[in-house]
């Protein structure tokens, strides 16, 4: 091998494993990606078991879910002020608890799939009452979070 080629190549043996990995190539650091994951297993997980204790009957309304993305939509708006409060001091805050968290918690596809399944069913009052209840709640309940925690951000 020339001198040329070996400074287009860096040496395998020398390089940290983890540079090896296409993670840096997007802009992404591990520790970046880990608290996403991390954050993201926690909050599924959780939506999980919590759909899992209250499964809901054909046509009935589904609360559970409903709870979730509302209460999710509620700490989004209240945690985003305060994450980026101390995020010069924990980088990897917002990753985990925004994005991964509670991006885990909430649910986009459940909400289409039950009201799918509502109207499916030919609950249509259940259907738009879900619907209604999920993004008015999820709009208001992120606006009366956000400027809570902007209250308490600046305390």
């Amino acid at each position: 091998m020339d001198d040329d080629q070996q400074a287009a190549e860096p040496d395998a043996q020398s390089a940290d494993p983890l540079d090896q990995l296409f993670v840096p190539r997007l802009g992404l650091s591990v520790g970046l990606l880990l608290a996403v994951f991390a954050g993201g297993a926690i909050g599924t997980i959780s939506r999980y078991e919590l759909d899992a204790h209250h499964p809901i009957a054909p046509g009935h309304f589904p609360w559970a879910t409903l709870l979730i993305n509302l209460s999710g939509s509620f700490a989004i708006g209240l945690l985003v002020p305060l994450v980026d409060r101390i995020t010069p001091r924990a980088p990897l805050a917002r990753p985990f608890l925004i994005v991964g968290l509670l991006g885990g918690w909430t649910t986009y596809s459940t909400l289409a799939v039950e009201a799918t399944l509502l109207a499916k069913d030919g609950a249509i009052a259940n259907f738009f009452a879900y619907l209604a209840a999920t993004v008015i709640g999820g709009v208001a309940l992120v606006v009366a979070g956000a400027a809570l925690g902007r209250r308490m951000a600046r305390e």
